[in-house]
């Protein structure tokens, strides 16, 4: 493996780069879209039920699917796989704030208008630091199914790690395999492990639980 990353230094750079910038670019769309449709979620119920109901229509489509159905519109190429990328990586951010907003405390909630705040001011100081670490979840279960679902991209052009994995396949080199799927771990791995000192940063000020 190592000795084929070597051989082949700035195509291996080249293929990790694609799959790093279409993973980030998806997983920042999901974030922009997902809790602002979830916040939105929120304030309407009505809106909630159809949007979870999507959302969780969603999470049953096989990324693999979504690319080959936008291909006759949207061709081949970055654009397209990025879409499917955001399709995927929606409903989990998108439920996941909903949930969480709506899950306060009501006595929190009570507390915070006693002492005079504003229904945005709760929204802003209560609400949002209060759902983050769901949110914060949310947003760490898009990432890997992002990062995992952007090796599929080399099927319609979008180029990134699945290339060295379907060459690998192709030409029963395992040296190139593992070239694809080490580094698609390695970024599934530092996704995981940057969440998860996000989740434990959004908690830091809460209180233990008493058993």
């Amino acid at each position: 493996m190592f000795g084929y990353i070597l051989a082949n230094r700035a195509k291996y750079t080249a293929l990790a780069g694609q799959h790093l910038l279409l993973t980030l670019a998806a997983l920042s769309l999901c974030f922009l879209i997902g809790v602002a449709v979830g916040a939105l979620c929120f304030k309407n119920r009505y809106f909630e039920a159809i949007a979870t109901s999507v959302a969780g229509s969603l999470r049953v489509v096989p990324s693999i699917a979504t690319m080959l159905i936008l291909m006759p519109v949207m061709g081949t190429g970055f654009l397209p796989a990025l879409t499917a990328l955001v399709i995927l990586g929606l409903p989990p951010v998108i439920i996941n704030t909903s949930r969480a907003l709506g899950a306060i405390d009501a006595a929190v909630l009570e507390a915070a208008e006693a002492c005079g705040m504003s229904e945005r001011r709760v929204f802003w100081r209560i609400r949002v630091p209060l759902a983050a670490p769901l949110v914060i979840t949310g947003l760490r279960i898009s990432g890997l199914s992002i990062a995992a679902g952007a090796i599929l991209a080399a099927y319609i052009g979008a180029g990134g790690l699945g290339e060295l994995i379907l060459s690998g396949l192709s030409q029963y080199r395992m040296d190139i395999l593992w070239a694809g799927a080490v580094t698609t771990m390695a970024i599934s791995l530092s996704i995981e492990a940057l969440f998860q000192l996000l989740y434990v940063f959004s908690t830091r000020y809460r209180a233990p639980r008493s058993f």
